[in-house]
């Protein structure tokens, strides 16, 4: 018992700390400002949902060991034993309180403590799930019940206490804080389980229709990841460039890329309409420290011990985020390599972010502000965002903020400038291979990789071919047809 009165004193001491960290926090207003959170907002959230929901369950296994205090002997021990599962009762249903009036209002932030998160272990509906707890007729009789015990034994407690000192002594005047708080909130107990009814109704209504969206989604995901639009199926990037790419690559360069013959490409906004991420070896992510990393770790059997020659990527591809093959992923007509211009450690660190993405389902509604599916360029953005100088501004598009790889390239154009010279620049193009207008795959010298990316920007199609205008027949000055 001394040892979950310790527990306990440790439960409320970080539940004050969560509760300063949201009276002080910006996010709601920014989210609701700018239309989306930022990643490390969304890493801010979960956290702090995280620490909720660790002293949550601790505080549940605390009030479940000592719920029949009545029972326990000898006498003296009944009262002990109410004591901490009353601290414990009082405390959870106060702070429970706190997580709902800091999220009721905000839409989005509803929505982002309810999303999954496997990253962070994070099940869905786990607002829901405090408001289902916090709104529950039977829990707030339970709370009163064990009020009327108090009163009738306040002095006998309060008496204990004084003898005992010490973390008794807390935990009364803690338990004569909360009880007078929570006595008058029948009211709002009452109002907030029938607005959770009420919503609980609602997606009883709507579940159907959404579950069948998501399997039209994932059906025509499946139909069309390797849709084509032309007969041919051979991309024109050779497995012989392939080699000789290879010695350029290093861990965490960014691939965009395209493939003509695809239906995707018909379809996608922009020249570049795939993302992945370049990962190497395991001996590539042991120099970079990253074998420790908690994300990486967690996936470290996931790795092949050989990938073969050239290596891994990681890409958010139907079905889910998954790691490749570097010759799996570049079956492809076009391609740029951005490599970041962070230090080591920042590299290594948007690395372990995307690890912790392996597995969560692909996006097919493009949307950002949900992290619990991701889209190719989310990957992207959600490993490198805010990570030492580089930052990405989402746009909005068909009612939803995403980042392209035009947008991607644009960023990394616009701050280079003209000259070529960088001042804040996230990424350096290194590498450019192009399918021209004979059908060829061709290496951009160095020299050219900028301007053909301008130009590339600017509306030309390196494959595009040109259509020859026939020449006008001229009838010469002073003839008579």
């Amino acid at each position: 018992m001394p040892a979950d009165l310790r527990t306990l004193k440790e439960i409320v001491a970080g539940l004050d700390r969560l509760e300063e960290r949201l009276d002080s926090s910006s996010i709601p207003k920014a989210v609701t400002g700018r239309g989306y959170f930022t990643p490390d907002e969304d890493d801010r959230v979960r956290q702090g949902v995280l620490v909720y929901r660790n002293c949550r369950l601790v505080a549940y296994e605390i009030i479940l060991r000592y719920r029949d205090y009545a029972s326990m002997e000898p006498p003296p021990c009944q009262l002990r034993c109410f004591l901490v599962a009353f601290g414990a009762a009082l405390v959870l249903y106060a702070k429970s309180l706190k997580i709902i009036a800091f999220a009721e209002h905000v839409p989005m932030l509803r929505a982002k403590i309810n999303e999954p998160d496997s990253k962070y272990d994070m099940e869905a509906g786990f607002f829901d799930d405090v408001l289902a707890g916090y709104s529950r007729i039977c829990n707030y009789q339970s709370i009163l019940q064990a009020d009327a015990f108090w009163r009738a034994h306040r002095r006998e407690a309060q008496a204990f206490a004084g003898e005992a000192g010490g973390d008794w002594v807390w935990l009364v005047n803690l338990i004569r804080h909360q009880r007078h708080a929570i006595r008058r909130r029948l009211l709002h107990v009452l109002w907030q389980r029938l607005r959770h009814d009420w919503q609980a109704f609602g997606r009883a209504i709507l579940s159907p229709f959404r579950q069948a969206r998501h399997g039209l989604e994932s059906l025509l995901g499946d139909r069309l990841a390797d849709a084509r639009v032309t007969g041919q199926s051979a991309c024109a990037i050779t497995p012989e460039m392939l080699a000789n790419l290879r010695p350029c690559l290093q861990p965490g360069d960014v691939l965009l890329m395209r493939n003509d013959s695809r239906l995707t490409a018909a379809l996608l906004p922009g020249f570049w309409t795939h993302a992945a991420l370049f990962l190497g070896g395991r001996s590539d992510l042991e120099v970079l420290g990253l074998h420790s990393h908690p994300q990486v770790a967690r996936h470290w059997r996931e790795i092949p011990e050989n990938v073969g020659p050239l290596g891994l990527v990681i890409e958010a591809l139907f079905p889910c985020v998954q790691l490749h093959l570097l010759e799996q992923c570049l079956r492809v007509d076009h391609l740029v390599v951005l490599r970041s211009t962070l230090p080591a450690s920042d590299i290594a660190s948007a690395i372990g972010e995307a690890m912790g993405h392996l597995g969560k389902p692909y996006d097919f509604e493009f949307d950002f502000n949900n992290s619990s599916r991701i889209v190719c360029t989310e990957l992207i953005y959600r490993s490198y965002h805010n990570r030492g100088t580089m930052t990405f501004s989402l746009t909005k598009r068909l009612g939803r903020f995403t980042l392209t790889g035009d947008d991607i390239i644009a960023h990394t154009l616009d701050d280079m400038g003209e000259s070529g010279a960088a001042k804040m620049v996230p990424f350096q193009p290194v590498a450019l291979i192009l399918k021209r207008r004979d059908g060829q795959p061709h290496a951009a010298p160095p020299e050219r990789i900028l301007p053909l990316l301008r130009r590339i920007r600017r509306g030309w199609r390196p494959a595009r071919k040109v259509k020859l205008r026939k020449p006008m027949n001229r009838v010469a000055p002073g003839h008579k047809g």
